[in-house]
């Protein structure tokens, strides 16, 4: 049987009498890029892969006008204008695309045989295999890896790349469910979509029910904390509750001082009213204005603002404080902690207790005109306010659903010192940001849309048209290595209801 080499679909053996020679040598060449040192030798900086040449040496044995055939028949298929396949029968799985270079030949010189020379570029340098490899839901576990949905909204390719090289898939995701993202990872991470869509939006009716800023205001509502013996631990030991809060002047001040201890304080409480389904708010937005201006250095004194869910267990807390002599002060954000003492969070925010200004001379922040301060929880993120800057922290899973149900206010003085005299709570307001319903979203990805990611052209293609612009800024396409088994995650929004279909296509290439 005649060995036959396919170039541009055409079988050359049909046309010439046999082949006496093929030169393929071994991969394409590399060239290496160097920099020469100024004594000894050179750094390697970079290689790269060369096109590659491939000479046919064939026959023609003498017919009445069969080089003449031959000719026209070769010179007719040669001339192409972009790389063609080309196929040797040794080697059916694997195709070159490959142009004619130089000047094919044919020596005539003997009346028996003609001997020729086709010589072909490879501008790539390698092979790839003729049929384009699948891998989806249907034929996973087969030779071309496995499909796994995860029960944590993620799906994990195992692909088998047989080839030499990396290659760059095609990926087709199928929605069968909402979706406002999906995420492919393997050597790089690619994204598209929106990361934080969501499934449902609320719609709210934010409901201001607390609003407090006459004495009447603070008197009906703030009542002595009867079931608190100290305030709540910090960095040091509890406050007592052994002295008492009321309203004065401008706000609710310390007006008994008991010295019994280094710190001595009052705590008042207040009630959350719960809302018309009977449920304390779950996302929720205070504001209060605090008065903390000493008119001598040697005063001292703490404020503290506790936020405490139905259990009495504190959320967070803010606290201003100054321990002793000077004009040093500070603002402290504190967080309840798995050991169920408070932490800092952000860092102390330190301010001149007689002016109120922060360093840098902004404007006075906890003078008569000012000290405006606030505290957002939305889900399980808490963010605090300082200087119009938010510091938000992240309470984990169960603080998306723990309910705001009642807020202590703690003043205290310190043992032989004066307490700071301008110290009080001037005013209060809470709004519940969670007094509404939710209505469904239209997520960006729908059930039996077609989203396609092509790696080698980074291209992404949506219900047939361009998308590019749902990448994500930061991530990036990526190829898959040789070898079997390579991995790579497609995750999608927490919110969708099943896996997405997956379909992964390439071509292996060969060296």
């Amino acid at each position: 049987m005649a060995f036959k080499i396919y170039y541009n679909g055409t079988d050359l053996s049909n046309i010439v009498d046999g082949f006496t020679g093929i030169t393929r040598n071994i991969g394409a060449g590399w060239t290496n890029n160097m920099q020469t040192k100024s004594k000894l030798g050179s750094d390697f900086l970079q290689n790269s892969i060369n096109s590659k040449s491939i000479t046919i040496n064939f026959v023609v044995n003498v017919k009445k006008d069969r080089f003449t055939s031959v000719r026209k028949a070769l010179g007719e298929i040669l001339n192409v204008n972009e790389p063609c396949a080309l196929i040797f029968d040794d080697d059916p799985n694997s195709v070159w695309y490959a142009v004619p270079d130089g000047i094919p030949t044919l020596d005539e010189s003997s009346f028996y045989q003609a001997f020729g020379t086709l010589t072909f570029l490879v501008p790539s340098g390698y092979a790839e295999s003729v049929d384009t490899k699948t891998l989806n839901n249907d034929n996973s576990g087969g030779e071309n890896g496995t499909i796994t949905n995860n029960s944590d909204n993620s799906i994990s390719a195992l692909i088998n790349n047989n080839g030499t090289l990396p290659i760059f898939p095609t990926i087709k995701i199928t929605p069968t469910a909402e979706s406002g993202f999906f995420g492919i990872a393997g050597q790089n991470v690619l994204e598209i979509g929106n990361l934080d869509e969501a499934d449902e939006k609320r719609k709210t009716r934010q409901t201001t029910i607390a609003d407090f800023k006459s004495q009447s205001d603070f008197d009906t509502n703030f009542v002595d904390a009867t079931d608190r013996t100290t305030s709540w631990e910090t960095n040091i030991s509890p406050i007592p509750n052994n002295s008492k809060l009321k309203w004065k002047t401008d706000g609710i001040r310390m007006s008994t001082f008991s010295q019994a201890a280094t710190w001595n304080g009052g705590i008042q409480r207040y009630v959350v009213p719960k809302d018309s389904t009977g449920q304390y708010p779950v996302n929720w937005h205070a504001q209060f204005n605090t008065f903390f201006i000493q008119n001598n250095a040697r005063q001292a004194g703490r404020f503290q603002l506790c936020f405490c869910d139905e259990n009495k267990q504190p959320l967070a807390m803010f606290e201003i404080f100054k321990g002793g002599a000077g004009q040093n002060a500070e603002l402290i954000f504190w967080l309840i902690g798995g050991d169920n003492k408070m932490h800092k969070f952000g860092g102390d925010k330190p301010f001149n207790a007689s002016t109120g200004k922060a360093p840098g001379g902004v404007t006075s922040l906890f003078d008569a005109a000012h000290g405006g301060q606030a505290i957002i929880k939305q889900g399980n993120k808490i963010s605090f306010y300082w200087k119009g800057v938010a510091y938000s922290y992240l309470m984990g899973d169960a603080g998306s659903s723990t309910k705001l149900a009642y807020i202590y206010v703690v003043e205290a003085s310190r043992q032989n010192y004066p307490v700071i005299n301008n110290m009080s709570l001037k005013s209060f307001k809470l709004t519940n940001l969670n007094d509404g319903y939710m209505v469904n979203v239209v997520n960006k990805y729908q059930p039996n849309d077609e989203i396609i990611v092509n790696m080698d052209a980074k291209k992404i293609i949506a219900n047939g048209r361009g998308a590019n612009s749902d990448y994500i800024t930061g991530s990036d396409f990526f190829s898959i290595p040789a070898g079997k088994n390579q991995k790579i995650d497609i995750v999608y929004s927490n919110f969708t209801t099943s896996p997405p279909k997956v379909e992964i296509k390439w071509k292996e290439r060969i060296l």
